[in-house]
């Protein structure tokens, strides 16, 4: 893939940038984020660890342990199919906390030891391990531009990134 001038790729085996809101505006330093296998598969389970941590120069935030409890995930999701033609934008959002979806959809957080906790914490090392499915029967083949923007309750930005992929899906267009 060619980089465009000016968009700083996320660290680690993928294709992500950084965006929509700037790094700079960003609270938490991504270490690497990783995705197994790359490129995303559809009908089979794949895997992201997304390492990192907020440096002490950014945690001037009055309450950022409270904060962290209640920080949201929103995933927005767009494409350009096969055809030509574009799918609406959709978002969702949802608690950025150690949750299971479904049999097959699951993220988890870890601290800097490696224990599975609730919440990001505002000390040392985080890791955010996600396993995911994405079934072709309900997607449409073609150019998938997925934002993913982490924020706290009062609207800071812990990070965001978007990562493109063409998914092949059996839903006709």
């Amino acid at each position: 893939m060619t980089e465009l001038e000016g968009v700083l790729k996320v660290p680690g085996h993928n294709n992500a940038t950084y965006g929509p809101v700037p790094k700079a505006s960003q609270l938490f330093e991504i270490e690497f984020f990783e995705i197994a296998p790359s490129t995303i598969p559809v009908d089979q389970i794949f895997f992201q660890l997304l390492r990192g941590e907020i440096p002490p120069s950014k945690k001037d935030l009055a309450h950022l342990d409270k904060l962290l409890t209640t920080a949201t995930l929103t995933i927005t999701s767009s494409a350009i199919l096969s055809n030509g033609k574009h799918e609406d934008e959709k978002s969702y959002t949802i608690p950025l906390r150690t949750t299971a979806f479904a049999d097959v959809a699951h993220l988890s957080i870890r601290n800097a030891t490696g224990a599975y906790v609730e919440h990001l914490s505002s000390s040392g090392r985080n890791d955010i391990l996600t396993d995911y499915f994405i079934p072709g029967m309900f997607l449409r083949t073609g150019t998938w531009t997925f934002k993913v923007v982490a924020e706290l309750g009062d609207g800071t930005c812990l990070f965001a990134i978007t990562l493109t992929q063409w998914l092949e899906g059996r839903l006709k267009e």
